[in-house]
């Protein structure tokens, strides 16, 4: 019988073309998934692979989706082409971003940067448009309903596209989403890596975490009001990550160094780390499983 775990696709923006990397190395290694729990970026990768568990085509669909015109033209896509080089601060590049693609008034007057139909121009081609029971591995997408607070999983007869959006709308950028007359955003702003949505489905004792943050919180000083709110953010996600993580029993942590949200120029990089990482953890993901299999048959 195969060594099955179940996998929790953390949020990440570019970094998480690591979890294709990840993947591919638990694929390689002979291990399968009970269940794959994405959040924001973990959740594009991880219902793309559910519904056709294939990791190349994983990793083609996504990088069809970075280059897609649609992307390209947005303001994520064109983060790339905005940066000087000479300057490497998160901070400093995302003001930057700001400056030289004047969304600031849709910042202060609009939902998002980004239109709904915008997101969905670029998102909808690669996410069908079906339940998501309807996936080969069992999938679950996190977001968070922006009027209660209450952090939601999406399975069963939810549907997948709109899920998966919902849980990629990252604030500022994207608009909620709508869905059964509520607004859903990004379920990083509560649950990250995805470890909430696993105790609730009863996945935690068997969960392997693929966490794509930076390695560490950047060390800068914020110049302007809009930079503090951004690094206060980064301060309280990484108070709640580190809080998550301590009841997780397998963590990999792939990204080496620090590296802005939308860089997705990096993608054939933190595919690397991503596969790198996770042959590191190999050991312990065996283990894990075996300890599962034990469980279900003594």
């Amino acid at each position: 019988m195969a060594s099955s775990i179940a996998l929790a696709l953390g949020g990440g923006a570019a970094r998480g073309f690591a979890h294709i990397g990840a993947i591919r190395a638990l694929v390689e290694a002979g291990i399968s998934f009970d269940y794959i729990i994405g959040v924001s970026i973990g959740a594009i990768c991880g219902s793309i692979y559910c519904f056709m568990p294939d990791v190349d085509f994983l990793e083609k669909r996504m990088k069809q989706l970075k280059d897609f015109q649609a992307f390209r033209d947005s303001v994520i896509g064109t983060w790339t082409s905005n940066q000087d080089s000479s300057r490497k601060g998160i901070v400093a590049r995302a003001q930057k971003l700001l400056t030289n693609t004047n969304i600031l008034r849709r910042i202060f007057t609009a939902p998002g940067v980004l239109t709904t139909q915008q997101v969905h121009s670029v998102l909808d081609v690669f996410i069908p448009d079906v339940a998501v029971a309807a996936t080969e591995i069992p999938f679950a997408a996190v977001a968070v309903n922006i009027r209660s607070g209450e952090l939601r999983v999406f399975t069963g007869n939810d549907r997948l596209r709109s899920a998966v959006v919902a849980s990629a709308s990252m604030p500022m950028i994207f608009p909620p989403e709508r869905i059964d007359g509520e607004s859903y955003v990004d379920g990083g702003v509560l649950d990250k890596l995805g470890i909430e949505a696993a105790e609730r489905l009863g996945l935690i004792r068997k969960l392997v975490v693929v966490d794509v943050s930076d390695e560490k919180l950047p060390d800068t000083t914020p110049r302007s009001g809009f930079d503090v709110m951004l690094k206060s953010e980064e301060i309280a996600s990484e108070f709640r990550r580190r809080q998550q993580l301590a009841r997780v029993p397998v963590v990999v942590r792939p990204i080496r160094g620090n590296y802005h949200w939308a860089d997705y120029a990096a993608a054939e990089a933190f595919i690397q780390m991503g596969y790198d990482a996770m042959r590191e953890k190999l050991p312990e993901v065996r283990s894990l499983a075996a300890k599962r299999r034990f469980f279900l048959f003594r």
